[in-house]
């Protein structure tokens, strides 16, 4: 098992280094503990190149039934934990940047001091809902942190957390700043975008393609600095606009744009309890 572990720890990382940072272990140990698993499967699993390791026909192969091994290892401990009402285990759970509708932190603590042997490891996708998504169909995640305007994702089971809506920020001065908006107030105006992927970006896209994108910026915060300095105008969670409200001005939509944030898992796959214990926990978080 241990082997599967840091196989793919390797699939994730694509380094011995950044594997083995990952599990807590030193480095030779990940690159030992694949060259075993090679020996014994007679397969090579990674080309080794200078920069990264790049998985074979058989490494590729060897993924979803290696990710069912590790599934089935937890399983187990969980059917026997029930017969002693224990809780623990590990959750990988896929973040977002920009969340401010509840508070993570407090929920993540509260989960610890009622389950110390739980532990959330918490990984973060440069392409936003998208990445957590194929996280959670491809087994790499166990639940993600999903934002958007639909309460149903095809295969996906979401409980959601929080509700709020899009509010559009602008410098004091803009023309728009302050009034209700339709899209084509939009109309060529220049627009501070998101990469293809984020949620925010598939509703600009969406709802006012005659937009005028003049920059893509992958932090929310940066955007409303350019916002204040009116370099265009962006669009952001209402309980992100507000901790801005020093330096920007926002407004709603004619039409409210709803946005929600939930947690959600596989729907093909039973979530283990420490993972419902997680759930639950962020259902009933606490609140901004």
């Amino acid at each position: 098992m241990r082997q599967i572990e840091c196989f793919l720890a390797c699939c994730d990382q694509r380094s011995f280094t950044a594997a083995a940072r990952s599990l807590n272990l030193v480095q030779s140990a990940v690159s030992t503990s694949v060259a075993r698993l090679e020996h014994e499967l007679g397969a090579r699993l990674f080309d080794r190149t200078p920069r990264t390791l790049e998985l074979t026909e058989a490494g590729r192969a060897l993924i979803t039934p290696a990710r069912a091994m590790l599934r089935a290892r937890r399983d187990i401990i969980d059917a026997v934990d029930a017969t002693r009402g224990q809780v623990r285990g590990e959750v990988v759970m896929g973040s977002l940047m920009n969340i401010h509708s509840f508070d993570l932190a407090t929920v993540i603590a509260g989960m610890h001091h009622r389950y110390p042997e739980v532990t959330i490891q918490m990984r973060q996708s440069i392409s936003g809902t998208a990445g957590n998504l194929a996280g959670l169909r491809d087994g790499s995640l166990d639940l993600a942190l999903l934002i958007g305007t639909v309460t149903e994702i095809p295969g996906i089971t979401l409980h959601q957390i929080s509700a709020e809506t899009l509010v559009l920020c602008t410098a004091p001065t803009h023309p728009l700043a302050g009034r209700r908006f339709r899209a084509a107030d939009l109309d060529g105006v220049r627009f501070i975008d998101y990469a293809p992927g984020w949620s925010i970006r598939s509703v600009t896209d969406s709802r006012f393609p005659t937009r005028r994108p003049v920059i893509e910026v992958a932090d929310q915060g940066i955007a409303l600095e350019l916002a204040a300095a009116d370099f265009g105008v962006t669009l952001v969670a209402k309980s992100v606009a507000d901790r801005a409200r020093d330096t920007i001005v926002y407004s709603e939509a004619a039409d409210p744009i709803p946005w929600l944030v939930a947690v959600g898992h596989d729907a093909q796959r039973t979530p283990s309890n420490a993972a419902r214990a997680v759930i639950q926990a962020l259902g009933t978080g606490s609140r901004i």
